[in-house]
């Protein structure tokens, strides 16, 4: 706000003002002393414009154009504020909602189903390490892998070109130890539970495939090069997904009701770059499957909000 300047009489100076607010021009006025009143303008950038009305005015206070201005700027003013009570109605007030139930209770079917058939096969395949006399442990690892190692000859589609579609889903009830098991379990439980009781149980069923398909063939099926390795497990695919999902709805919408922890956000991103960019060498985690659960989950979140 910058002073304009002042004028002298209080009728004056409200003439000049109210002038000036019929003029788009806003305006404030005080008392600075005897007679005087200051005249300061609001907006800067309107500034030189006051300052030529201002020159007008002092020139020939009593001219036509300021007949009437201060019924005009009466108007004016009650249109604006007809305007700002009309826009007040119309603006929803935004609360977080913490959903009762939501993070607490029994887990879902389809979530405990997973839950358990992934715990079950890790015990019975000794995480992807069959012992010599385990033949179930055995049979688990060769038919649920994304390919037959020891008869694919190099290809990491030869399962799939034999028809053995199953593979582009079972990679994900396998798992490579007891932290990898823990740590997925715990996601699959604190976000699947969640996102089951949001969307119900057939919905998040297709999204569990979804998540374990396309993640699962970008990295079977991309060069090494680039990141791609056949010889993967783990259901963290889909938990990357689940973590898509509820951190764009929950960009999107302040209501949805939970949220993602930027730092865990962070966290999660930085391991997929760390492991594409290949700055530790020994880095064996299954980077563009998370990628790819990431972004599709992401996509997901954004569609469920905005085509509502």
């Amino acid at each position: 706000m910058r002073c304009l300047g002042e004028i002298d009489g209080r009728e004056n100076a409200e003439r000049l003002v109210a002038h000036l607010l019929v003029n788009d021009i806003s305006t404030h006025i005080e008392s600075a002393d005897g007679n005087s009143w200051e005249i300061w303008v609001r907006e800067e950038d309107k500034l030189r414009r006051a300052v030529d009305e201002l020159e007008l005015f002092r020139q020939d206070p009593q001219h036509a154009r300021y007949e009437g201005v201060l019924a005009k700027a009466k108007t004016r003013l009650e249109q604006e504020q007809a305007k700002q009570t009309e826009i007040r109605k119309n603006i929803r007030e935004v609360k977080m909602v913490v959903r009762p139930g939501m993070m607490s209770g029994r887990i879902p079917p389809l979530t405990l189903t997973l839950l358990v058939l992934c715990v079950v096969l890790g015990l019975l395949s000794n995480f992807g390490s069959p012992g010599p006399n385990s033949s179930w442990g055995k049979q688990i690892v060769k038919q649920l892998k994304f390919v037959d190692l020891q008869e694919s000859e190099g290809d990491p589609a030869a399962s799939l070109k034999q028809g053995e579609l199953w593979r582009i889903i079972t990679p994900i009830f396998l798992h490579g130890g007891p932290m990898h098991l823990g740590m997925n379990m715990l996601g699959l439980v604190i976000f699947g539970r969640v996102i089951e009781r949001i969307l119900g149980t057939p919905r998040y069923a297709l999204m569990v495939l979804a998540l374990a398909i396309v993640p699962n063939l970008l990295q079977g099926l991309m060069p090494s090069s680039l990141g791609g390795n056949p010889n993967f497990v783990g259901i963290s695919g889909v938990i990357y997904g689940f973590v898509g999902y509820v951190w764009v709805r929950s960009q999107i919408n302040p209501t949805f009701g939970i949220s993602i922890p930027m730092p865990f956000l962070v966290l999660m991103i930085g391991s997929i770059v760390i492991g594409l960019s290949g700055a530790i060498p020994a880095w064996r985690f299954a980077d563009l499957c998370h990628l790819g659960g990431l972004v599709l989950g992401a996509a997901m979140g954004y569609f469920s909000e905005t085509k509502k």
